[in-house]
């Protein structure tokens, strides 16, 4: 956003003149001043000057000599200009002036010799003297023209800063940290901040031209159908004999801040929205095609918009619309049918206060933003409605030729009132730990505009200005306070609190970082979640928690699982990854049933058809799944085991899910996808997926971790093979083994076989017996003992 400081001394009188100090103390106080841009920062040294004669220069095809008549009297001039003609006013830069030269680079100008012939100056081009945007190149004016300044009615010698009246400093406002503060997207807004910073005085108000009204109603009806969404409206009828013309000082300030002159009613729409913060529309009214309904719009709605794009329109958008459809956008764009034109001869002007948030949710809809809705999404005050609307009509009837009005004014809705806050004084001290003086408080609050008055003790009572609706609570005030004080004038102190960090539990951090370590990816998807997206998952919406101020349909509820975020990123990224999908999340989960919780999920999904072959069970994506998931665990101080569950929610496999049980405490599912879901996210292979509460797994302790000393003397190993069905349970038999004998150490499975002569049922388990006698060599003979008499549990 741009302020111009000429505009602002419309309003106020400076009484800091240093730009610079002016844009430092409106960062300090109210909002980040990215740039100070001083117009016509290269045009010292420069004027406007008249090609006396002009002639080819002798010694160079694409070189001209020149005469010029400059305030110093005639320059000879040697230029490479390809649009010079006798008489022609230019651009000229005297001697020791500094310019951009053509790679950038600053230059200071010299006389010079140019192939024999001598140069006193040069006649610039808009790149050397930072004149591009007035006078960009046209296609027919080769490489590097000339500045053209015919049309000035300047006479040579005349300083060009002066002939351009490029005497302003623009402020690049950056206007993300005001985003609540309608009133400062405006001219009129910063010129109270100016004030009540102590950087300007208020200038006497001029006195206003009276508007006056027709006596005769609007020849068509205006209804609103939506006036919770439209709680302000201003419009009348203005007739006119021509567009006109825009003056120039009305040119030069919209251009300085950034708009482009379109024509004179639009130009003046735009210029009371930059000055008084109030976007207004003008419409062509002999294109009305009987009564105007304000209302929402509807499904497979569209409009023609002014930039001549065909655009579908979201349902619940506010609409203009008469007998042939919508044709106006209310809040974003203006529709193209309607639009004043240069055969216009009555304009109906309109002033309309919307609701910030429906304007919010069609800019996200639509993926259409404008000026005008960046500023109503920010809640325009009901106040701005009239103001900007007899500030246009002023402007209309004063510079556009034979404007009348011809109607009366149509108005609805009122400007609404501001709320009585009570303020403490000693919470203001409390609150900004120092403690600043009642008249020095109350001079503050009066400066932006709130009506103080002193209340019983130490209490005032303070009225915000109508245009100031963000101030609701004490607390808003004791900010505004704060912010007009000065951060800065605020005396640092060090707090009286202990500064030692409290303790943390890094269980989660460390449980992640392994997970990372294992070669997941983690996913940090948002907590808000669509119907449509839980219904795909198997997940019932029913049971979420709606979010209330939804932007849109894709963020309308809080997640019952962390899952459907998982399975969603596999569908967007099942086509760049290469064989197999790892990640997982941590978030919260929020339902009607369950109170709200930490959770963590993990998926496990290939990308290629189910395998086939003597290893593909080693390669089953609930196994892998499994052993990650154990590992992780493990670093944290968990041993999880599985025990076979008999319902599993819709998401999962119903034969191959398991609850996952920490001691005798359900901490989670272990499960493979269901096929179903699978194909509804486009997933081509197998997906395991585990899904635990945080939240019951942390309230466990964890286990300590035992040292021992390595062994000293060697073991013996055995491998077993052993054919077994899908319908036997190993971990039970497993466990139970490594518990049977002191010098059986350990029992792995240290490989799985799927294959011929094996039938579809049956697959080879490998188990690794270790053993070891902790106070000597344990002999061969002793060794076979004990492994003969437990191979013969394994059946």
């Amino acid at each position: 956003m741009k302020i111009s400081l000429n505009w602002l001394q419309d309003f106020v009188t400076f009484t800091e003149k240093n730009p610079q100090e002016i844009a430092r103390r409106i960062t300090a106080s109210t909002a980040e001043v990215d740039e100070v841009e001083v117009q016509g920062a290269l045009l010292d040294g420069c004027v406007v000057g008249e090609i006396t004669s002009l002639g080819k220069h002798p010694d160079a095809d694409r070189l001209s000599v020149c005469d010029v008549k400059t305030d110093r009297g005639t320059a000879k001039v040697v230029c490479g200009g390809t649009n010079l003609h006798q008489g022609m006013k230019v651009a000229f830069a005297h001697v020791g002036t500094t310019v951009r030269g053509h790679e950038g680079e600053t230059v200071t100008l010299q006389k010079v010799k140019i192939r024999g012939q001598d140069s006193e100056g040069m006649i610039c081009a808009a790149e050397e003297i930072g004149l591009e945007s007035l006078y960009p190149p046209k296609p027919d004016e080769g490489n590097r023209p000339v500045v053209d300044l015919s049309a000035l009615s300047a006479v040579a010698g005349t300083l060009l800063r002066e002939a351009l009246g490029l005497n302003d400093v623009i402020l690049h406002i950056d206007n993300h940290a005001i985003t609540h503060r309608a009133d400062l997207f405006s001219h009129i807004g910063f010129a109270r901040e100016c004030v009540a910073i102590g950087l300007a005085d208020w200038k006497e108000p001029s006195k206003k031209k009276r508007v006056t009204f027709g006596k005769q109603p609007l020849p068509f009806a205006i209804r609103n159908e939506v006036p919770t969404l439209m709680p302000r409206y201003c419009s009348c009828l203005v007739q006119i004999k021509s567009l006109g013309t825009t003056p120039d000082w009305m040119k030069r300030r919209l251009e300085a801040v950034g708009w482009r002159s379109v024509s004179l009613p639009v130009d003046i729409t735009n210029y009371v929205a930059t000055e008084l913060g109030m976007p207004l529309h003008s419409f062509d009214a002999d294109d009305f095609v009987g009564d105007i309904t304000i209302r929402t719009s509807k499904k497979d709605e569209t409009i023609l918009t002014l930039d001549h794009v065909e655009r579908p329109l979201p349902e619940g958008a506010i609409v203009l619309n008469d007998q042939q459809g919508v044709f106006d956008l209310l809040g974003i764009m203006g529709g193209l049918r309607s639009s004043t034109k240069e055969t216009t001869k009555h304009i109906y002007l309109h002033s309309a206060i919307v609701d910030p948030v429906t304007i919010r949710r069609t800019i996200v809809a639509t993926g259409h933003r404008t000026d005008a809705s960046t500023v109503y999404e920010k809640g325009i005050p009901r106040i701005r409605a009239k103001e900007g609307f007899m500030r246009a009509l002023a402007l209309m009837l004063e510079l556009i030729p034979g404007a009348k009005i011809i109607s009366s004014m149509e108005e609805a809705g009122d400007e609404g009132a501001s709320p009585t806050i009570d303020l403490e004084l000693a919470r203001v001290t409390s609150v900004l730990g120092q403690e600043i003086p009642a008249e020095t408080i109350k001079k503050n609050l009066t400066d932006l505009g709130c009506a103080v008055k002193g209340g019983k003790g130490k209490m005032l009572a303070v009225t915000p200005p109508p245009y100031r609706p963000d101030l609701k609570s004490p607390i808003d005030l004791i900010e505004e306070i704060g912010r007009i004080f000065g951060y800065d004038n605020i005396a640092s102190q060090m707090p009286d609190a202990s500064t030692v960090p409290p303790a943390r539990d890094t269980r989660v951090n460390v449980l992640r970082d392994n997970l990372k370590e294992e070669g997941y990816w983690e996913v940090l998807p948002l907590s808000l979640t669509s119907a449509t997206l839980l219904q795909h998952a198997g997940f019932d919406p029913q049971d979420a928690i709606t979010v209330q101020n939804a932007i849109s349909d894709e963020t309308s509820l809080l997640q019952t699982s962390t899952l459907p975020s998982l399975l969603e990123h596999a569908q967007r990224n099942r086509l760049q990854a290469a064989d197999v999908i790892r990640t997982f999340t941590v978030g919260h989960v929020f339902s009607k049933s369950i109170p709200e919780h930490a959770e963590l999920s993990m998926m496990h999904c290939t990308l290629a058809d189910e395998q086939s072959g003597s290893d593909r069970l080693k390669h089953e994506p609930l196994l892998l799944l499994k052993r990650d998931l154990h590992t992780a665990l493990e670093a944290i101080g968990y041993v999880v085991h599985e025990q076979q569950t008999t319902t599993s929610p819709g998401f999962a496999h119903p034969g191959r899910a398991a609850t996952l049980m920490v001691g005798q405490t359900p901490i989670g599912l272990l499960c493979e996808v269901h096929p179903d879901i699978r194909e509804r996210f486009e997933l081509p292979g197998r997906a395991a997926v585990v899904i635990i509460d945080l939240a019951a797994l942390l309230a466990l302790p964890p286990s300590s971790r035992l040292m021992r000393p390595l062994p000293q003397f060697p073991s013996v190993q055995y491998d077993v093979t052993t054919t077994k069905t899908k319908r036997d349970a190993v971990g039970s038999m497993v466990t139970k083994l490594r518990g049977s004998d002191p010098l059986l150490e350990s029992v792995e499975v240290v490989d799985l076989y799927t294959g011929k002569p094996l039938t579809d049922d049956q697959y080879n388990l490998t188990l690794r017996f270790t053993y070891r006698a902790p106070d000597r060599t344990l002999t061969e003979t002793e060794a076979q003992a004990v492994h003969a008499k437990l191979t013969q549990q394994l059946g």
